[in-house]
């Protein structure tokens, strides 16, 4: 199954040998709404490799050239260097590859091999962006546009920011990637096809109509057909190449980037003087900061917290507004409330330019109840509309926004659509999925001092022809983007230990900036690295399995006898169940679907098994016949109020608890397997039970509570239950007669080596298997998102698995064994008191005891 949400065109070359993709993504990275690996190709562009970084730039960005020029650049205002003096300027980084490299980069075609089509009403970033992922999904797919060109929005953008062929190549670029996308122009819902019609031609529908429709400012003056008062038409007339000539005053009412691109727009149609009002501060002003600055250079004078109070004409034509201070424009929850104040002028133009918002403008969608307050009602956490068929998203649904968030939209809301097509009923929640494709870091000695460089810019251009039409920045030449390239922190290669961490890497900037003889503050940055941390050991500190260690000695045996033979790991349970490696795991009965496939296949390739009330992968062939390198061994847990046994499980675990009760247990063929799953307080009659009654194994569940999901996350992790019943087995002889699993707080290899040399037979590992799989912990619950593909998890699990079983036979041969059954409580000693106490381990120490050790 390929799944959108984590659809990535990183090379296999990218992974290591266990197709290692854990890695903590730079804060620019997380800012960006489609998850650009933007230290990748900052790195990649300082080593020059140019085709390399438009690779990590297009991946999931098929609007690149676009965003070269007019990206909201949120990655910009998370860049750590903008702590220091200025953040890296990423977006003229990627303007420069896509320039160079753009106009000749095309994407391998993707064919159609699905049946079902969906319909995508609108032709902007977000239907454009669904229609990439759909295709590439292998869907065939149908674009209506009301306009007689594709773009949507993006088409208003003025020419002096953004020339008409950048964003056709973009386009032109996706279209012939996905010959399954076909474009229908001058096609308006309700005008040249119903709502109705659509979902009778395809499986799904996918709303992404845009806001075209003037948000009106409610006040006095302000009506349709007054001669000199525009709204968004003014760009967008301007942009189809009708010729609108203005002289004189102009005002314009607004505070956004459209009303900055309209008021630079004016300048260069005839307007000899441009006053712009907006209700924000300042401060407050939602255009970029940028934007502000190059429209007052080039002549627009910015008027803040001034709101417009009435729209003034005579004979049908405009002649000003009347203004008044406003004192506030949300209240004190953030909410759009203005306050205004007393104040007011007025303010005298022969041109009044709109730009206060916009709302969507579909009659059809208004008459069927979808509209609210012109937006369409939808779930963001779905994308879904009232009607099951539909979705929804972008600026028609959650109101306007920079293009790269419009495409989060279309990846987001693609997910969900081919989900829906796909019949999954709960699909794990949409994550922007994030990539690495590991690049050096720069090694310019400079990279310290180099500051901040724009690109140049050029203003009106009133030398030009056509003013218009010239762009007012140029991109940046190749030795500047290097030097930007290099001031790059690069966050990404942090491992967040004590050898390359952020506060480390301040502390070696501050010593660098240090002159020698300056010793009071060398000793306070010093002082600083040698602050102690709490201690880990205090006196109320339970037992831990962390607390055991293994004996020092013993590891020099590695050193001399390296060319002993393999170690084996092969776990026999019972007569003959026989694992490749001593792990099992527990605790994925309610997990999401996609996840359950996944460690299916995963478990059953590493030769490991599951212990659940249910089977992993039940009633998916497509799961059972991929794993046919490996059957999947399923152990079921039984409780009375919870599953009845079955004949398909190679085991039956009765689940005990903290107080034991005889049970009626029977095979339900000849080799199955019989166990009990107890804690602590129920073994000593469990144990006598058991023996008596044939069982294959017990297991010991130091979380009390193996039958709730993520139990290790609720309590700490009992480990007298694994003493407890090597005491008890020992007293009768009969040690070798039953199995022996640990299931609570293990994580690691070396965990389980440490249950197996207390004689254990194997670990059941919870937690730790979902975090490796992709989990994250939130409260006492593991909770899964969308942005690992189906076959990425089930490399995580057999990655995991395979180092972990390193590491359990590493600590076996360290300690001179060739079996990792082998290991004996003699190999291990305690660090702490409670802990000896708990499993019988010596102290490391015959010293005196101290306290809380």
């Amino acid at each position: 199954m390929t799944e959108i949400g984590a659809q990535v065109t990183e090379p296999k070359v990218l992974y290591d040998e266990y197709h290692d993709i854990q890695w903590v993504p730079a804060p620019c990275q997380e800012a960006c709404p489609v998850g650009t690996d933007v230290p990748s190709y900052v790195g990649l562009i300082w080593e020059e490799k140019y085709e390399d970084a438009l690779e990590a730039i297009t991946a999931t960005n098929p609007f690149s050239s676009v965003c070269g020029r007019v990206c909201a650049m949120p990655c910009e205002t998370k860049c750590r260097r903008g702590e220091s003096d200025a953040p890296v300027a990423i977006r003229n980084l990627k303007r420069f590859v896509m320039e160079r490299l753009g106009h000749d980069f095309h994407l391998a075609p993707v064919s159609v091999t699905r049946s079902q089509t969906i319909g995508i009403i609108g032709s902007g970033p977000t239907g454009l962006t669904a229609a990439q992922d759909l295709a590439e999904a292998g869907y065939e797919v149908h674009v209506y546009e009301k306009l007689e060109r594709p773009g949507g929005m993006m088409n208003v953008f003025p020419e002096f920011r953004i020339p008409r062929r950048v964003i056709e190549a973009d386009i032109n670029r996706l279209l012939d990637h996905c010959p399954g996308v076909k474009v229908h122009l001058n096609c308006e819902l309700g005008d040249g096809i119903s709502l109705q019609e659509l979902k009778k031609r395809h499986d799904a529908i996918f709303l992404a109509i845009g806001l075209w429709r003037n948000k009106s400012a409610g006040i006095p003056g302000e009506k349709d057909g007054l001669e000199g008062f525009y709204g968004i038409e003014f760009l967008d007339d301007l942009s189809k190449g009708i010729e609108i000539a203005l002289s004189g005053k102009v005002i314009v009412i607004g505070g956004g980037n459209v009303a900055m691109d309209t008021a630079r727009t004016a300048l260069r149609v005839g307007a000899q003087e441009v006053q712009l009002y907006c209700l924000e501060s300042r401060e407050e002003m939602p255009a970029f900061k940028y934007e502000i600055e190059q429209a007052e250079k080039e002549g627009v004078v910015v008027h803040p917290s001034w709101g417009p109070k009435q729209i003034l004409s005579h004979d049908g034509r405009v002649t000003g507004v009347e203004f008044r201070n406003c004192i506030s424009v949300f209240d004190p929850r953030g909410r759009f409330n203005p306050v205004y104040g007393q104040k007011t002028m007025r303010v005298d133009g022969e041109v009044v330019l709109s730009s206060i918002g916009l709302d969507a403008d579909n009659a059809e969608l208004e008459s069927l109840g979808m509209l609210d307050r012109g937006r369409v009602k939808t779930d963001f956490e779905t994308m879904c509309t009232s009607d099951p068929k539909v979705f929804a998203a972008g600026d028609c649904a959650f109101g306007s926004s920079a293009v790269v968030y419009a495409m989060n939209h279309g990846h987001r809301a693609a997910y969900y659509i081919q989900a829906f097509l796909e019949n999954r009923k709960n699909p794990l929640p949409y994550r922007v999925p994030y990539r690495t494709r590991r690049v050096p870091v720069a090694q310019d000695p400079l990279w310290e001092k180099l500051p901040r460089e724009e690109q140049p810019f050029h203003g009106i251009g009133k030398d030009c022809p056509a003013p218009r039409l010239s762009e007012c920045e140029s991109t940046m030449d190749a030795e500047g983007v290097k030097r930007q390239a290099a001031r790059c922190l690069r966050c990404d290669a942090e491992t967040g230990s004590s050898d390359y961490s952020r506060r480390t890497r301040e502390h070696i900037q501050a010593m660098a900036r240090t002159e020698p003889d300056d010793i009071e503050r060398h000793r306070h940055i010093l002082l600083q690295r040698l602050k102690p941390r709490n201690n880990p050991f205090p006196p109320e500190r339970p037992a831990h399995i962390d607390d055991l260690v293994f004996l020092s000695a013993a590891l020099t045996r590695l050193v001399i006898d390296p060319y002993r033979e393999a170690c084996s790991t092969i776990t026999v349970i019972g007569e003959s169940f026989a694992l490749k490696q001593p792990f099992l795991c527990v605790g994925f009965d309610e997990a999401p679907e996609e996840v359950q496939q996944a460690l299916a296949l995963g478990l059953a390739g590493s030769g490991c098994a599951y212990i659940g009330f249910q089977p992993l992968f039940t009633g998916n062939p497509e799961v059972e016949a991929s794993s046919q390198d490996g059957k999947l061994r399923w152990l079921q847990l039984i409780s009375p109020d919870r599953s009845e046994p079955r004949a398909d499980a190679d085991g039956l675990i009765h689940v005990i608890g903290p107080e034991f009760h005889p049970i009626h247990a029977e095979r339900l063929h000849q080799d199955q397997l019989l166990g009990l799953a107890v804690s602590a307080p129920a073994l000593e009659k469990a144990i006598p039970y058991a023996l008596e009654q044939g069982f294959d194994l017990l297991l010991l569940d130091g979380s009390s509570g193996i039958d709730k999901p993520w139990t290790e996350l609720h309590v700490e992790p009992d480990l007298t239950v694994m003493r407890d019943a090597i005491r008890l087995l020992r007293k009768i002889n009969r040690e070798e007669d039953i199995s022996l699993l640990y299931f609570g707080g293990l994580k690691s290899g070396t965990d389980v080596a440490k249950a197996l040399a207390i004689n254990c037979n194997a670990g059941v590992f919870g937690v730790a298997m979902g975090i490796a799989i992709g989990g994250v912990i939130e409260g006492d619950h593991i909770k899964f998102d969308s942005s690992r593909t189906l076959e990425e998890r089930r490399n995580a699990v057999e990655s995991w698995i395979r180092a972990t079983a390193q590491e359990t036979a590493i600590i076996a041969r360290c300690t001179g064994k060739t079996n990792v059954h082998n290991l004996e409580p003699e190999d291990m000693r305690s660090i702490t008191i409670s802990t000896s106490k708990a499993l019988d381990i010596p102290l490391a120490s015959g010293m005196g005891r101290r306290e809380g050790f």
